[in-house]
């Protein structure tokens, strides 16, 4: 499995670490094990956001954040798990140099003007995360 860093103050870091392992086997990159995944639950993100990953495919690292409040509500448990499920679908994107984020080239195809939602990235993620929580998270 990839190298797991969790940062941050958040309950059940054990049931998160576990979690993790889960979605890095569910998602195909539990045998990285020269890369590494940093992961920050932070008070809140920039623009409102609930989750964001960034990554490098060429220094094998990716860098999540999740919020832990999102205009201006706490947020729950689950929707924080679920989001984190759908930064790592973005992840394993990057892990595996399917989505380049200087360039945001996807599948090494040069980016169009997608609108946000439209991006294949984000419809992959938007579709596996969902499935993703209910799969791998560990209790409930």
């Amino acid at each position: 499995m990839p190298i797991t860093i969790i940062k941050g103050r958040i309950a059940k870091k054990k049931s998160i670490e576990k979690y993790v392992e889960n979605l890095c086997k569910e998602l195909g990159i539990n045998r990285m094990w020269s890369k590494a995944i940093f992961i920050k639950f932070k008070t809140s993100l920039d623009n409102q956001a609930e989750g964001l990953c960034w990554g490098d495919p060429s220094e094998g690292y990716v860098d999540i954040s999740i919020a832990r409040t999102s205009i201006g509500k706490k947020m729950t448990m689950k929707s924080m798990m679920q989001t984190l499920a759908h930064e790592m679908v973005h992840a394993k994107q990057y892990l595996r140099g399917e989505l380049c984020g200087y360039s945001m080239s996807w599948k090494g195809k040069k980016p169009r003007n997608y609108k946000y939602e439209n991006a294949p990235w984000e419809r992959e993620a938007y579709k596996l995360e969902a499935e993703l929580y209910s799969k791998c998270w560990p209790i409930d």
